[in-house]
């Protein structure tokens, strides 16, 4: 009887052993089961994270594609607008140079036209001072025959009483009716 109440207590205290494993274990097991609900539940999120950053990355692809055709296209519109820009300035430098010459060839002429306008304006300037030589000879020789004519008018005049005088001594044969006649004539 001792041998199995002994065997009882040690049987019992083995099932309490083994009861308190079972606790353990089944509470181990609650907690990994608890674990891997929760990992399940973190697993599925992440594979639907890992999903919409996929969905993300191609969206960011096409985009960065988008972009890539948009630079090359950018950088072949920047190609071809660098050979326009040389073409032009190209032009800009042969124009440039046509005006340098354009402005020399302008101020050679303007210097010849200022020459030959000197060497008019003094033929001109000479032409005048014996134009004004000449209008001035030619006033001397007009105020001298001006004053010829008046000379030969006066002188024509008294020429003209002498013959009047002349024709009234005819007419009236005595000179005191002559001066009778020249008195009335003066009154």
């Amino acid at each position: 009887m001792d041998v199995t109440g002994q065997a009882f207590e040690d049987m019992q205290e083995q099932n309490s052993r083994l009861l308190q494993q079972l606790r353990e274990k089944d509470d181990a097991n609650f907690k990994l089961m608890s674990e891997r609900i929760k990992s399940n539940q973190i697993y599925k999120l992440l594979k639907e994270e890992k999903e919409e950053l996929a969905d993300q990355v191609l969206t960011f692809k096409t985009q960065v594609d988008a972009q890539l055709l948009v630079v090359q296209k950018l950088e072949e519109k920047e190609g071809v607008l660098q050979t326009t820009l040389a073409a032009l300035e190209k032009e800009l430098a042969v124009r440039t140079q046509a005006l340098e010459l354009n402005k020399r060839k302008q101020a050679v002429e303007a210097a010849q036209l200022a020459e030959d306008l000197k060497v008019q304006l003094e033929h001109t300037q000479a032409k005048l001072k014996e134009i004004q030589v000449s209008v001035a000879e030619n006033r001397t020789a007009r105020e001298r025959e001006s004053s010829n004519l008046k000379r030969a008018q006066e002188d024509l005049s008294r020429l003209r009483r002498k013959l009047e005088k002349q024709k009234k001594v005819e007419v009236y044969s005595d000179a005191d009716e002559i001066l009778q006649e020249e008195i009335n004539q003066y009154k």
